[in-house]
This record gives structure tokens, sequence and C-alpha cells, in this order.
């Protein structure tokens, strides 16, 4: 039956059963499920409730303090002053600071020294990280065992479309996290913003406005204030259904994230630098497996995955299923990926540049190689019926002493370095002597070539030249050895 065929009296008996939701009621009672649903907050918690003075976290402040009793929490308020606009940022940490007295509640307050630039790249990024650097300070200070922020169900659908425009995936598709692993917690996040304007106006409590919050050139502001109404027409509840997709979206990617750690766990190893994963492991995981165990490794390495996107996970998935058996790629927060054949190393910072040297020996002795730090030692001894029990491989040779002709250099690996390895006839390249025998590239960087000449006469620690061996008419031997020069180059 529609309105219009009720009559009066019909209507006026149809409203009267009508009961008109309490605002304060709805907030606290969404509040309080949240807190529950999510184990937001311990009994005897010490909460830090970050206010900046708007109509969030005025709301979020006043709930908590509302239900400090039920709850059994104490509260510490916390505001930050970013010195962005002077002529309103001290009336703005007044306003808080009242809020606070006039609850009894201790007030935490930092003015950022120098002030911001407001014109400066990446403004919310860095007023971001300043204001959370901020509240962990005053967590730690007070000895608070959670940090309390406004954000709500608004912020978490603009989030999501925000999110969804720039291409994320699961990860990013699910939004603002309830609660954070470091104590941060959203007791707002299943609460509008129409919901929360109306509790300010039933409980009479003022709030200040952010002109910058009109500013569309800020892509959450053109959502809020263009894309999302326009949703509503064709879909009321976008918010609702927005917020849900994120909470989907986050039981699927913590599912998928404990499976990739656990194969981490397994198949990976801590190197110096960093985790390093099997390749041939990787390939054989699913593509969403791989992806999430790409965000694993990277975590490892920063601790959060702030600016690692779609285009990063699959650049580095990308040198996983390429052809190229050694390539790398440089992320955000200074971060290296490389693959050397069947491994992928994550790093810091740039690789190691490389460290060429020269050093002329002049004949048999001792000689220290400071480029390497290990000395090199050179003996001659007469040939005898002991030839065949000489010790040779590793960082020692054996070589042909009639064949070499001082002085010699000990040097890097040159471009063009050709020699007849031992057993061979034909020469080869060392750059394909490398990769035959899988010799990383920034390890070939390091082994040292020992010369005469232009001819190589040892790829020290790996293969001396055919043609300087010691055979049967050799009559000296020249003995190589290197001391205190670690592990044989693989």
């Amino acid at each position: 039956m529609s309105y219009q065929a009720l009559s009066n009296f019909q209507c006026l008996a149809f409203f009267k059963g009508v009961r008109r939701i309490d605002p304060v009621r709805l907030v606290e009672k969404k509040v309080k499920r949240a807190v529950a649903r999510y184990c937001m907050i311990a009994p005897g918690d010490r909460v830090v409730a970050a206010v900046s003075g708007g109509a969030d976290s005025v709301c979020l402040l006043d709930v908590l303090d509302r239900l400090r009793n039920t709850l059994r929490i104490t509260l510490i308020v916390a505001h930050l002053d970013h010195g962005l606009r002077p002529d309103v940022d001290e009336q703005e940490t007044a306003f808080v600071r009242d809020l606070a007295a006039s609850r009894g509640l201790d007030f935490a307050f930092k003015r950022v020294n120098p002030p911001m630039d407001p014109k400066g790249p990446s403004l919310e990024e860095k007023a971001r990280e300043l204001r959370y650097r901020f509240l962990k300070k005053v967590q730690a200070g007070w000895g608070a065992q959670r940090i309390a922020t406004g954000h709500s169900l608004d912020d978490q659908a603009e989030t999501v479309l925000m999110r969804l425009l720039r291409g994320s995936g699961p990860a990013g598709l699910s939004g603002i996290p309830p609660v954070r692993k470091d104590g941060i917690v959203r007791p707002l996040i299943e609460i509008t913003r129409e919901e929360i304007r109306s509790y300010l106006d039933h409980m009479g409590l003022a709030h200040v406005t952010d002109a910058s919050n009109f500013d569309v050139t800020y892509l959450r502001n053109a959502i809020r204030r263009h894309l999302l109404p326009q949703l509503e027409t064709y879909q009321p509840r976008i918010k609702e259904i927005l917020g849900r997709t994120a909470e989907i979206a986050r039981e699927d990617n913590r599912y998928l994230t404990g499976r990739a750690e656990a194969w981490l766990s397994e198949k990976a190893e801590m190197g110096s630098e960093g985790p390093v994963l099997p390749v041939s492991g990787l390939m054989g995981l699913p593509p969403s497996l791989q992806n999430h165990a790409v965000r694993a490794a990277l975590k490892i390495m920063t601790g959060s995955l702030r600016r690692i996107g779609v285009a990063h996970i699959n650049a580095v998935r990308g040198l996983v299923m390429g052809s190229r058996p050694q390539a790398g790629i440089t992320l955000p927060q200074g971060l290296v990926v490389r693959r050397v054949y069947d491994r992928l190393y994550f790093s810091r910072g740039p690789s190691a540049p490389r460290n060429d040297y020269a050093v002329v020996i002049e004949g048999p002795g001792t000689w220290h190689i400071d480029a390497l730090g290990c000395d090199i030692c050179l003996e001659e001894a007469p040939a005898g019926p002991s030839i065949q029990g000489l010790e040779a491989g590793g960082w020692i040779a054996c070589l042909d002493a009639e064949r070499i002709a001082f002085p010699l250099t000990l040097r890097s690996v040159q471009p063009g370095d050709r020699f007849v390895p031992l057993g061979m006839k034909g020469h080869k390249k060392l750059k394909d002597f490398f990769v035959d025998r899988k010799i990383p590239s920034r390890v070939r960087s390091r082994i040292p070539i020992l010369a005469q000449g232009n001819r190589v006469v040892w790829v020290c620690g790996l293969r001396i030249d055919d043609r300087f061996k010691v055979g049967p008419r050799t009559k000296r031997i020249l003995k190589i050895s290197f001391e205190g020069a670690g592990p044989v180059p693989e």
C-alpha cells in the first residue's frame, strides 16, 4: 500500500508507530559493537584519542568519554599542530585543549617546528607521517595500549574508491583496517558522517571546519564531494556496500597473506641484506600467491607497503617469470630486487659499485692485496715424483713455472677477457664461463684475475688456463695460494 492511499487517520497511526532513532544511542551502540567485534580495546587499556577538532574526532572523543566507565579505559587527548595555517592553527589547538579540560582528561600537544610548507610536494603524505609519528610518541610516553582515530564509514568508502581508481589489488581494496597491529584502532569505522553530524547536533557539540576539506584538487575531496554523491543516486547504500567490500577483501587478503608467509618461512632464506626467494618455487605458485609472497618479502624489508603498488609487484613478478637469468629493479623506499639465476634477492640501496684494481706481482714471494684484504703467496719448487700429489683447487693453483713470465698482474675482471679453461682446447669468454657456472653478476666483479700481459692465467678460485697447466714434461712448478680470501666464489 502506498502512502498516497492511506487516509489521514491511517497516516497518523502509521507514523505514531514509527520510533525515531536516538542518534546518540545509535552511535554508542555501533561503537560498542565495533569495539567488541574487532577486539579493539581491552578493559584497563590506556587509549590515546587523536583529536584534530573536526567533527569526526570530536564525536570520537565524546563517545569514548561517555563509554569510559563501560569500557573501563583511561583517555589521553592528543593534538598535533602542523603549522600549515598560522591564522587558525592556534585557535584549533585552544579548542581541543578546552575539550580535554572540560572532561578532566590529560592533553598531549606538539607544534611542528619548523612548520610544514603548504605548497610542498606530497603534502598529505608528509602530514600523515608526522601525525602518526607524534601519536606513537604520545602512546609510548603515556604507556598507552591503543591509539584511537576518527575514521568513519565515509572515510572507508572514499579509500576503497581511491584504491579502485588507482588499480589496487585485494590488499588495497581492504581499505582502512579497523585494527592495526601497532595498536591503532578506528571505533567509528561503521558509522557514517551523517550519523556523526546527527550525534553532534543532538549533543550540542561544536567542532572546527578545515577549509582544505573543500579543495577538490585533492582526490579524496573530489570523491567525497562529487563521485560519492553521484554513486548514491544509483545505490543509496553505496557507503555501506563499499565498507562491506573492504571487509570481504580484507578477509581474503588475510588468508592469502597467511599462506604466503607460511611459504616464505619454509622456502625462503634470510640473507645478509634481506630475504632470498627461490625463483623456481615462486614460479610454481598460483599468481595470487606469487603476489602475496612478493608483498610479504617486501614487508620484511620495510615494515609497511606504503608506496608499493600493483605495478611494483608486477615488476618483481616480471623478474621471476622473465627469460633473463640475471636482472634487477629499483622500488620505492630504496628497495632493490635482483634475480640471480634461481634466486631472488631483496635488499636496500643500490648494488655495490664495481671495485677495479690491479696489482703488479714482480716475482715469487708474498704480496698483500689491499683491494681484497688478503695475501697472495707465490713459490717455486722443482717437479718431482710427488707431482701428482700436489694440492690444488679453490684458492690454490699449481702452474708450469717455465710457461710463466713475470711480472704478473692480479686484477679485477675486464670486459673482453678470454681464456682456455682447463681441460678445453678453444677460447671462452669469461662472461660465458661465469654464465655457465651461474656466478652472480655482483660476485663476478670481485673475482681476482691473474694475468700475464693480456693472457688470463688463472680465474682465481675457479679455473686455470689450460696452457699453463702442469704436465708430464713440467720441470718446475709455481704454486700460488691465497690466504684470508674467504669462501671460494660460487
